[in-house]
């Protein structure tokens, strides 16, 4: 029985000891943490958000750089990275905001004795950092939101350039009919000088060995064209004394009066 008293006196001076810490103790320690994570993200976000305005204006004023564009993209895939990234950061703060509300427990009803002013102040403290919380995400999305519609509307950018490029057209004027005309009489030029040289140079010096060249070629041509014929004249010469050849016979001469000549 006396132990029992013992434990009831220490814990009633562990609760009094508890509610007489000041207000001002618990309340520094939530504004530090309000100020260590919120402003901090806070003014991430903000900058994240000139950033995004300043590569909106860039991308107005290099429509037609291709490659400007590939490089506003590439920059505003890393401002989306860095605001996940600072979204991710609230998540540790957000817990133990849920857990200690948890704790602490809904507020008192009407007719239920009052709860400690400290108490109350803490959770009011609590849930006004929730609630900057929230809003700093919801605006963190927001720029993640604006941030793929830019480079959704670069992706189309680049895809009406391509499509540009390929249906380019020239406009087809007088100064460009001249150019083409100079340019194929002065190819025409070069192809006469050419065949002429080298007839020149064949009838003056080579003649005699290009007739001889000719003769043996015909030569040739003829002894192939007749050996051949005598040669393999029964693969693709049709035998007459039969009237109804097979399939496979018709197909050899067929590929053979093709492939001999």
């Amino acid at each position: 029985m006396l132990l029992t008293a013992i434990r009831c006196f220490v814990a009633f001076l562990i609760l009094c000891s508890t509610v007489a810490l000041p207000s001002g103790t618990l309340a520094q320690a939530v504004v530090q943490a309000e100020d260590g994570i919120v402003n901090q993200q806070q003014k991430t976000i903000e900058a994240l958000a000139k950033k995004i305005d300043d590569l909106e204006k860039s991308i107005t004023a290099n429509s037609e750089d291709d490659a400007h564009l590939v490089e506003i993209r590439l920059q505003l895939e890393g401002v989306n990275r860095e605001l996940l990234a600072s979204g991710q950061a609230f998540r540790p703060r957000l817990a133990e905001i849920s857990a200690r509300l948890d704790q602490l427990g809904a507020p008192p009803e009407k007719d239920a004795p009052p709860e400690p002013s400290i108490v109350t102040q803490e959770r009011q403290d609590l849930a006004a950092e929730k609630a900057d919380i929230n809003a700093i995400l919801g605006a963190a999305e927001n720029l993640s939101i604006r941030t793929s519609g830019l480079v959704s509307k670069i992706a189309d950018m680049r895809r009406e350039l391509f499509a540009r490029l390929l249906t380019k057209r020239y406009d087809l004027d007088l100064t460009l009919g001249s150019e083409v005309s100079d340019a194929v009489s002065t190819e025409t030029d070069k192809f006469y000088r050419t065949v002429s040289s080298w007839l020149h140079f064949v009838v003056q010096f080579k003649l005699n060995s290009m007739l001889a060249a000719t003769f043996f070629a015909l030569v040739a041509a003829v002894v192939l064209l007749i050996g051949g014929r005598r040669l393999f004249g029964g693969l693709f010469e049709p035998d007459p004394t039969i009237e109804d050849p097979s399939y496979l016979s018709r197909l050899s001469v067929a590929f053979w009066s093709t492939l001999t000549p």
